[in-house]
């Protein structure tokens, strides 16, 4: 079935950050592959610790972003590695917003902010990294 709607036009990819308090740095970074998203993300939670997550199989549907995700390090003891979100794509791309509900059936209300790319920085040659591959045969290793 081929993407079509919100799917084709939203640009989620890019760097997000989460507005719920008492999460310091709280920060998603998505790929997108058409309707396919991609999801990782961290924070650090009041009265715990970091948490890290990431996700697999998330989707844009319609005019939402479906994204079930998995914490491989837990903020707190008892805290349910498995959660659910269900967001809202706002017209510009730039707001996710909508609800997050773990296997236990605890919810709430979430909200992510497109952060802006900052300008590329500006650099000598020599301080260019060379992370596309060789500029020239002579670099090139056997």
């Amino acid at each position: 079935m081929a993407a079509t709607g919100w799917a084709q036009t939203a640009q989620l990819a890019g760097l997000w950050k989460n507005t719920a308090a008492g999460i310091a740095q709280s920060t998603v970074i998505i790929s997108q592959d058409g309707a396919t998203i991609h999801v990782a993300g961290y924070g650090v939670w009041a009265g715990g610790g970091p948490g890290v997550w990431h996700s697999k199989g998330a989707k844009i549907e319609g005019s939402r972003a479906k994204i079930p995700i998995t914490y491989t390090t837990l903020p707190k003891p008892s805290f349910d590695p498995k959660v659910e979100m269900d967001l809202q794509i706002s017209p510009d791309s730039k707001t996710l917003e909508g609800t997050w509900k773990n296997s236990l059936g605890r919810k709430g209300p979430v909200k992510f902010v497109k952060v802006e790319a900052e300008a590329a920085p500006q650099t000598t040659a020599e301080e260019t990294p060379a992370a596309e591959g060789p500029a020239t045969e002579a670099e090139a290793k056997p």
